[in-house]
């Protein structure tokens, strides 16, 4: 009897992407859209015999990739110990959202002077999928539609260098455990603030769609601030 055929784990499928690039380099791509999807968990270890046999390549690429991962700040290298998903702390997140108040604000005052009617439909086509991850107590694509929410109110800013900004710091707000984001409570006011949001936008009212998208993220901040270990309000 034939053996069956060998199971091609998901990782490798990525590989045949982007094939005018090094192979290090997409490698870095895979196992960065991979850490972002979560299929790996903040302090979990990269093994690299593992992954170039899973992969089917050598470790010289994939060591390549790691550094080019760890400038992105997603992995930590530690000597003589390997390679990391890099963790955020409950600190360092509430340090990313005060900044985002800023940032979130003035992208919504943008994006409500700027956003074409296109912009502004398909946000409220995110929003309604993302009642309905609600309703179906579906909270992966609950968080997924609402970070896609949040990403088409900033390219609808219009600005490429806030947009920059802010994918920086989306890496680090992916590394953070969600589950410890979206409290009791939490996934109702989201709704609610995205639903304000997007009708301030499309009625062109910069000024309140700045307040409420300042208001979305203090809130959460705040929220998971009230929320921490007795330990780490002392840290």
């Amino acid at each position: 009897m034939a053996a069956p055929p060998k199971q091609v784990p998901k990782l490798e499928v990525g590989l045949v992407d982007d094939l005018n690039l090094p192979v290090s380099a997409r490698i870095a791509n895979l196992l960065e859209r991979a850490i972002l999807e979560g299929r790996y968990q903040p302090g979990q270890r990269l093994r690299e015999v593992e992954l170039a046999d899973r992969l089917g390549v050598s470790r010289t690429p994939l060591r390549e990739a790691f550094y080019t991962l760890e400038t992105r700040g997603l992995l930590q290298i530690q000597p003589r110990r390997g390679a990391f998903v890099k963790s955020v702390t409950v600190e360092e997140m509430e340090e990313l959202l005060t900044v985002r108040v800023a940032l979130d604000g003035l992208a919504a005052r943008l994006a409500a002077e700027r956003a074409e009617a296109a912009d502004i439909e398909e946000l409220n086509t995110v929003h309604e999928s993302q009642c309905a991850a609600f309703r179906d107590n579906d909270d992966s694509a609950f968080h997924a539609l609402g970070q896609e929410f949040h990403n088409l109110i900033y390219a609808a800013s219009g600005n490429p260098k806030l947009i920059s900004i802010y994918r920086s710091l989306r890496i680090d707000a992916a590394l953070y455990p969600v589950a410890d984001i979206l409290l009791p409570g939490e996934t109702e006011k989201s709704l609610d603030d995205h639903r304000e949001l997007q009708a301030a936008i499309d009625a062109r009212d910069a000024e309140r769609a700045g307040e409420i998208a300042e208001r979305h993220i203090r809130r959460i901040r705040d929220h998971l601030k009230a929320n921490l270990p007795a330990e780490a309000q002392r840290g």
